[in-house]
Order: C-alpha cells, then structure tokens, then sequence
C-alpha cells in the first residue's frame, strides 16, 4: 500500500461515518484500491461515495416496475467503477508491489 492508496480508504471510511447505506460501496470500493492510479480517481473532489448511491439509486428508478428494482452485484459493482471512471483492465505504473522477473527476461 502507498500513501495514496491510504488516503482514498481514509477517505472512502470517514464518508461512511453515519451512513451504513454506503458501507457496501466503502468496502468494494478498499477491495479494489491497490494501485495510485485508483486511488486518484478515488480521491477526486468531484466524486463521493453519496454521489455514487444517487447515481446506482437513478438507474434504479429507471428500472423500477412496481416501485422495486433489482442491481445485481456485478452488475452494481461496475456502476461504482464507471461512477469513479475505475478501469480494472487498464496498465498501471507498479506502486512498489512484488516484481515478476520474468517481466524483464
């Protein structure tokens, strides 16, 4: 872990004081937060964890029938990162984490 990668889980706990809605979207979101790149886009003053609920809460109304919707997990967990603009598949620049020798034979 870096110093970044410490600030945008400081970051995404101290939003969930007093909002245990948003614990699910905090948890996800420190499982995924092992490079800077990530936790950049974590940290973004424009994004919060309660701007990502409002977005997942939209798409839900859209979808309602009956008043309910359902978000599957995947599906619910792609939306956090589409939110964020968290690519999962993209190269990132090694943070001090193990290096594979065999990247350089």
């Amino acid at each position: 872990m870096s110093i970044k990668t410490d600030q945008a889980i400081v970051r995404v706990t101290e939003e969930c004081q007093n909002a245990e809605h948003l614990i699910p979207f905090e948890e996800y979101l420190t499982s995924i937060c092992t490079t800077d790149a990530i936790a950049e886009k974590i940290l973004d003053e424009g994004k919060t964890l309660k701007g990502c609920f409002e977005n997942m809460k939209n798409i839900a109304k859209k979808r309602a029938v009956g008043g309910c919707a359902y978000i599957p997990n995947d599906e619910g967990f792609s939306m956090i990162r589409d939110y964020y603009g968290i690519d999962l598949n993209e190269k990132h620049e090694d943070n001090g984490a193990v290096i594979d020798i065999l990247d350089y034979l």
